[in-house]
């Protein structure tokens, strides 16, 4: 131990970085030098399975910061990874999720707890939203101590969580229409980041200066709820004001006209690599990424729900997304683009969707190695009848090296099947890969719940998928949503 001690600090730190969460804690105990530097570990990286009705592991952390404030400037990155397996569930399926996710009655915290210090905090704080973020936490909401978590800690650099956190509260029993709402009581998530870019006042929350990361996951399918946290769009826009942001991976509503304003002076998003948005509309992403120079991978999601928002429809435009990408032309590397819909609330049959245009603008953008797209919008022009001159490799990327394929929900005029599909793939392996995507080592074919092409599996092979590959340089990968646990992956 003695030799241990006689290291610089910076080497103890290196060493510390091995040992196991047990042994830290335990050496923190030993001595002066040594608790520095194991609790700086012990509490760097925040990583916890949540429940609803059991908020105790944030609370006691919310405890232990407040009675030792040092402890704060440790916390780098919080991740809330979902235990519950209803709320599992929302992964795979978030269909009518109102009746699927039970209500929980979490037990009140107590004065032990912490709550004294707490609510003293937020008091002094003079946010607008003040009483009812007190109001909340004396219910225990898993929301409100999040909120409360974040507040405290200057130096973080990463948030990743999943559904618990972000859930609208469950107001019903029974499934009913019920719009979002950007006013009001909503959840504190979104509030405590517009507070910390927009409020100048001397609040005392966090101004996550040094927040590069956040993800948090997208609506509901066909019911968002009342009030989702993350959902107003000025969330969405505090969190691209932030002056370290690297990643964001998430949705909002759109804003009530387009284009939008920023509300306070535009900014450069040059620290921007990466982003994931699921539902906004292209015209609102479009003013995003004209802000992003630097922007390195893009996923987008368009999602339509009907009756939620004016500006979402059930119309996307091919052309006009190519042209909102054209700012990340020179560095975009990953592209990702999906396409959903689903049934309305009161309804039973998904509703029909327009494709307009195509991507075979994505011709001019050189740079993109990967990328990831349903049929539907890759052999766009049907109208309840397969096109014959359409050629999948035309919505390519030309020095594309692995495409994804998804078998994404089809509207009923969608005019292809699992049959025409595997034609096209097999024109473009075998007759033009070589020239048309020349660096071009693997496709996966990604096959969502509920796929069609699923059932063909043991009777002939996926329709001959993998017979396309045959001969060729190109390799092939299936995967199945069902087989995947997205909620281990927040």
């Amino acid at each position: 131990m003695a030799s241990l001690l006689s290291c610089p600090t910076e080497l103890i730190d290196s060493i510390l970085e091995h040992v196991s969460f047990r042994d830290l804690a335990a050496m923190s105990l030993m001595n002066k030098k040594l608790h520095e530097s194991a609790t700086s570990l012990l509490y760097s990286h925040i990583d916890f399975r949540i429940f609803r009705d059991n908020p105790r592991p944030v609370i006691h952390l919310c405890r232990s910061i407040f009675r030792k404030p040092e402890l704060a400037k440790y916390i780098k990155s919080v991740r809330l990874r979902d235990g519950e397996e209803k709320i599992k569930e929302l992964h795979r399926e978030s269909w009518r999720h109102q009746d699927k996710t039970p209500k929980v009655v979490p037990p009140k915290p107590t004065d032990e707890d912490g709550m004294p210090e707490f609510v003293s905090f937020i008091e002094k704080t003079g946010l607008s939203y003040a009483d009812i973020w007190v109001e909340k936490l004396r219910e225990g909401n898993l929301n409100a101590f999040v909120a409360l978590l974040l507040s405290k800690l200057p130096n973080l650099a990463r948030f990743r969580t999943g559904y618990a956190t972000v859930l609208p509260y469950l107001e019903q029993e029974k499934w009913e229409r019920v719009k979002p709402q950007t006013k009001g009581e909503n959840q504190f998530l979104g509030k405590i980041f517009q507070s910390a870019v927009y409020d100048t006042s001397n609040h005392g929350i966090s101004r996550f200066e040094h927040l590069e990361e956040i993800s948090f996951p997208g609506p509901m399918d066909t019911d968002p709820g009342r009030n989702p946290d993350f959902s107003n769009p000025k969330d969405m826009i505090a969190l691209l004001s932030l002056p370290s942001m690297r990643s964001i991976s998430g949705w909002c509503l759109n804003p009530s006209s387009l284009p939008f304003t920023w509300p306070t002076e535009s900014p450069a998003l040059t620290q921007l690599t990466s982003l994931s948005l699921s539902f906004v509309n292209i015209d609102f992403l479009a003013q995003i990424l004209e802000k992003a120079p630097s922007l390195k991978s893009l996923s987008w999601e368009w999602k339509y729900i009907p009756g939620v928002d004016p500006l979402n429809t059930d119309t996307i435009d091919l052309d006009r997304f190519i042209e909102a990408l054209k700012p990340a032309q020179d560095t975009l590397e990953d592209l990702t683009i999906k396409c959903t819909h689903n049934v309305a609330w009161d309804d039973f049959d998904p509703p029909n969707i327009e494709v307009r245009g195509s991507l075979n603008g994505l011709e001019s953008f050189i740079n993109i190695k990967r990328f990831k797209a349903p049929f539907i919008l890759l052999l766009p022009d049907w109208d309840y009848e397969e096109v014959e001159t359409r050629r999948i490799e035309d919505s390519m990327p030309p020095n594309v090296e692995v495409v994804t394929v998804t078998d994404e929900k089809m509207p009923e005029s969608y005019g292809y099947n699992e049959i025409s599909e595997v034609a096209k793939l097999q024109a473009w392996i075998s007759r033009t890969a070589s020239t048309r995507t020349p660096h071009l080592a693997e496709v996966c074919l990604y096959l969502v719940y509920g796929s069609e092409w699923v059932r063909c599996e043991a009777e002939d092979d996926y329709h001959g998928f993998r017979q396309i590959f045959e001969g060729s340089n190109v390799t092939y990968r299936i995967i199945k949503a069902e087989d995947e646990e997205p909620w281990e992956n927040v």
